[in-house]
């Protein structure tokens, strides 16, 4: 096993203790473990990633890397927002919550990919993950937070990170990435690229909404001034119709 910090809560090393002696690991056991063992806010702060490079839309520390399992720290400034994505090879996995977050749940299927939920997701709270789980989280409040996420994998072969897809709906295509999920994520985390996606009218202007900050802080003019019409006219942006 492998610590990426030498100064893990100690009610964290106890859960990745409870992982690595659990051969048969899954989504229940995990959520048991998490509950079962106190994360505290204050904690992780010197963990936390709030002044990341403008670029990366959210702070994204890998604590611990475990030989079928990895932990990450998300730190959530305000304004903080991943792009939509799945969860790859992941096999079995949870997110704790460290404080306050605002979740969208998605149905995706092949190119088509539509808005199902909204909420905030209160601190406390813990969610089973899993590969096909669709969704985008962040940070639309004032309070800067934090999640804990646990991806763990079976086959020795895959990794939990492996073929996320990131659904990149202001450039109408599908990126297969590593498990990153930047909004504009960059090339370097991108293994395909594929062109096209179907959505709805109320997916678009909620997903604007989001990532419309993210690219006018970054001074990308050409997409900031195309999805500042689009949330004003939001037939601009071609969907199918319903």
């Amino acid at each position: 096993m492998v610590s990426i910090s030498n100064k893990l809560p100690a009610s964290l090393v106890r859960i990745i203790d409870g992982i690595e002696k659990d051969d048969l690991i899954d989504n229940d056991k995990l959520v048991e473990l998490i509950k079962q063992n106190e994360l505290n806010e204050e904690d992780f702060l010197p963990l936390s990633e709030f002044g990341h490079s403008a670029d990366e839309s959210y702070g994204r520390t890998l604590v611990y890397e475990g030989i079928n399992f990895s932990i990450y720290l998300m730190s959530w400034a305000q304004g903080d927002f991943t792009a939509i994505h799945s969860h790859g090879q992941c096999d079995w996995g949870a997110v704790y919550f460290l404080g306050d977050v605002d979740h969208r749940l998605y149905k995706a299927s092949e190119n088509r990919i539509e808005l199902v939920q909204k909420a905030v997701v209160p601190k406390g709270t813990t969610v089973p993950v899993k590969g096909n789980l669709v969704h985008a989280m962040g940070n639309l409040h004032e309070n800067p937070s934090m999640s804990l996420h646990i991806y763990g994998w079976e086959k020795s072969e895959s990794n939990a990170n492996d073929n996320a897809f990131v659904y990149e709906l202001e450039k109408k295509q599908i990126r297969v990435t590593n498990g990153s999920a930047f909004i504009n994520i960059s090339d370097e985390f991108c293994r395909e690229t594929e062109k096209g996606i179907v959505t709805n009218t109320d997916t678009v202007k909620d997903y604007f909404e989001i990532i419309h900050p993210y690219y006018k802080k970054n001074k990308i003019n050409l997409m900031d001034n195309y999805i500042a019409e689009v949330l004003k006219q939001p037939e601009l942006y071609e969907v199918e119709n319903q």
